[in-house]
């Protein structure tokens, strides 16, 4: 989640989520004042994380009557209430944040309002935002926030090229604070391929079955996400950052992809515990199955089946060029710092398809790729095919996920909350003239992500 203070990046350093929780409750027992404001405000961000939105509604209001308003809260306020699918409460918040006197807090609502990725701006707001996309009182970051509401403005009035070169200031302004280090990702591809071509190990004993939901980002993971959490078996947690904290832990023990195939049983057993300990405080119903829908989990599938042999893979496949314009129109808040060009997705899109390549190949059967046009165009089928790959019986509700009240953190929260819809396919076409250069090379990834994926016999099923 944004915030206005830190709207770059938001690196979150401890994720046991459980613990914080506890001392931030018994801190703000034995505080009182700003102190304690503050430590309402900080367990309401981690009430969020976790996904314990009623929690967050109900500290950031208690903090509200004791403490008084301000644009913070009003703003976690907006991203609670747009996690339950209340819109109306969540506009209400984020309005409030506009029109602080605070130009870095305005922007920040301002560009909230425009990821609920439907809203209206009045000609006032618009007006607004072109001033505040120029005002040197703000940085480069909160700048390029209002080029991004802006491109999502015209991009909702037709005025595509318009749309296109406000997206583009906003991006070439992120590049410059958030670089992206190709090289490194281009060598821990490189790096899978070659050290991890083989299962040479023996099989964890962990008896767990989660399911990964990977992919590209803006891919309609969300909505797979949706579907599968509606089934009475299955509960949703969040875009878990764990598998990411475990590959940098081996990497610095000695190289991720070597440790992956050196991992004795009793690591391999810690790191199975570990993960299931950290991720309960995002599943409080402990259901028997649950899902981890980080798409950057592709890089880490094997490590994913080192240690849980019997979990799903689900590799969501968008049209490269509607996701490449999907992607490049999303301001992220942490990571993600390929898709401040479209070079940059294109490149990590080719690294994205090359190891999913391989994982297909060294897991024959076990990977289950899901087109997003089919599954939006023919639901039925394609539900009933996703459903019987995770081995759950179809129940009515997967099949209506618009109407599930589970909270949803991510930029689809509010798109994943109407019916099953077409009507996302075909847009990178409006776009299609400010992208003449890339055109053949994206032309090729889809080639590549049918001929790989679709056309494998070995396709899981």
């Amino acid at each position: 989640m944004i915030s206005i203070d830190s709207e770059v990046d938001q690196t979150d350093t401890s994720p046991d989520y459980a613990n914080r929780i506890q001392a931030l409750t018994e801190q703000i027992q034995q505080s009182s004042g700003d102190k304690a404001a503050a430590l309402y405000e900080a367990l309401g961000q981690v009430q969020l994380k976790v996904g314990a939105v009623d929690g967050a509604v109900e500290t950031y209001s208690t903090c509200l009557k004791r403490f008084g308003d301000n644009a913070r809260l009003q703003l976690n306020l907006g991203h609670a209430y747009k996690a339950k699918g209340e819109l109306a409460l969540a506009i209400g918040a984020y309005q409030a944040v506009a029109q602080d006197p605070i130009q870095k807090a305005a922007v920040t609502g301002l560009w909230s309002l425009a990821n609920l990725k439907g809203y209206g701006f009045s000609n006032q707001e618009v007006q607004k935002l072109e001033t505040l996309s120029q005002s040197k009182d703000l940085s480069l970051g909160h700048q390029s926030l209002a080029q991004f509401a802006l491109g999502d403005h015209w991009a909702q009035t037709s005025a595509y090229q318009r749309a296109f070169t406000a997206f583009e200031i906003a991006n070439q302004g992120i590049a410059q604070i958030r670089p992206f280090p190709g090289d490194q990702y281009q060598n821990l591809i490189k790096t899978l391929i070659d050290f991890v071509h083989r299962v040479s190990w023996t099989p964890s004993e962990a008896m767990a079955e989660p399911i990964f939901i990977v992919g590209m980002p803006r891919s309609g993971s969300t909505l797979v996400e949706q579907i599968l959490s509606a089934h009475s078996q299955v509960e949703a947690t969040d875009e878990l950052m764990l598998m990411g904290d475990f590959a940098r832990k081996l990497e610095q023990d000695g190289g991720y992809a070597t440790r992956i195939r050196r991992l004795q049983d009793p690591a391999v057993e810690d790191l199975a515990e570990r993960y299931l300990r950290l991720s309960a405080v995002f599943r409080p119903m402990n259901l028997p199955i649950f899902i981890d829908k980080n798409p950057n989990n592709f890089l880490h599938i094997g490590l994913i089946k080192r240690l849980f042999p019997k979990a799903k893979i689900v590799n969501v496949v968008r049209d490269p060029l509607d996701n490449a314009i999907s992607v490049f129109k999303q301001f992220f808040a942490q990571g993600h710092e390929y898709s401040y060009s479209v070079p940059g997705i294109v490149f990590y899109w080719q690294g994205y398809l090359t190891l999913m390549k391989h994982w297909q190949a060294l897991f024959p059967g076990q990977i289950y790729h899901l087109d997003y046009e089919a599954l939006v165009t023919s639901p039925v089928a394609e539900i009933e095919n996703l459903l019987r790959y995770c081995a759950l019986t179809p129940e009515p509700l997967c099949f209506t996920p618009h109407l599930s009240e589970r909270a949803v953190m991510t930029p689809s929260a509010a798109q994943v909350r109407n019916p099953i819809s077409t009507a996302s396919l075909g847009s990178g076409l409006h776009y299609k003239s400010e992208l003449l250069a890339t055109l053949p090379q994206i032309a090729a990834l889809k080639h590549q992500a049918k001929v790989w994926l679709f056309d494998d016999p070995n396709q899981g099923s």
